[in-house]
């Protein structure tokens, strides 16, 4: 069972949060998601891969993310399949498979986010 957990700092951002999470959930099934977007960058995380280092996202920048929605799936896609990769996990269903190693090219990569107090489950 996925935990899909979107959150946003306006409905509009809350909205945006939701389609990337609804993308993820149909790319990759059963795995479990946190969408937030606040302060005009949209988090993506596995909640699978907090354990590893602390809380492993990718940051996805608004203003430069596609206006057209199909370009923007496409990039929260191959956003949240790389971050899966550098898990030495695999694109596509979760089967199983646990995260033993996170590549990373510098420690500047890591981003640490205080998760907040309400969650909110959509699926």
């Amino acid at each position: 069972m996925a935990i899909i957990y979107v959150d946003g700092d306006s409905p509009i951002s809350e909205q945006f949060a939701k389609e990337a999470a609804e993308a993820l959930f149909d790319a990759y099934p059963n795995h479990s998601w946190w969408v937030e977007c606040r302060g005009g960058i949209m988090i993506i995380k596995h909640f699978m891969l907090s354990g590893l280092r602390g809380v492993i996202g990718m940051v996805r920048h608004m203003s430069a993310m596609e206006h057209d929605a199909k370009k923007r799936k496409k990039d929260i896609i191959m956003s949240a399949g790389e971050l899966l990769e550098r898990a030495h996990m695999r694109r596509g269903a979760y089967t199983g498979d646990m995260p033993t190693i996170m590549e990373l090219e510098t420690e500047q990569q890591v981003k640490r986010f205080i998760a907040p107090q309400h969650v909110k489950v959509i699926h």
